[in-house]
C-alpha cells in the first residue's frame, strides 16, 4: 500500500490505460503539415474530394425519407 497523495490505479479499482498497438498513433503530426501525410490520409482525402465533387445533392422533405434511402443503400451496395 502506498502512502501519499496518489493511489495507484490498481488499488482504486480503475483499469490502466492501454497504449495503442500501432506505432502510427504515436507519431505526432508535423506542425507545418498541409494535406495528407501517409497512404491512409491520402485515401481519406480522395474519398472526401470524390464526395464533394460528385455533383448536386438530394434534398429530402423529412429525415425519415433520407434514413429509408440510406438504409436501402447500405443493404444493397452497388459494388
Amino acid at each position: 500500500m502506498m502512502t501519499g497523495l496518489f493511489t495507484p490505479l490498481v488499488e482504486c479499482g480503475m483499469a490502466r490505460p492501454t497504449p495503442p498497438r500501432s506505432q502510427k498513433y504515436l507519431l505526432p503530426r508535423s506542425a507545418d503539415a498541409v494535406g495528407p501525410q501517409n497512404e491512409a490520409e491520402q485515401r481519406l482525402y480522395e474519398l472526401i474530394m470524390q464526395g464533394l465533387n460528385s455533383g448536386e445533392g438530394t434534398e429530402y422533405a423529412h429525415v425519415d425519407d433520407f434514413a429509408a434511402e440510406f438504409r436501402a443503400r447500405l443493404q444493397n451496395p452497388k459494388r
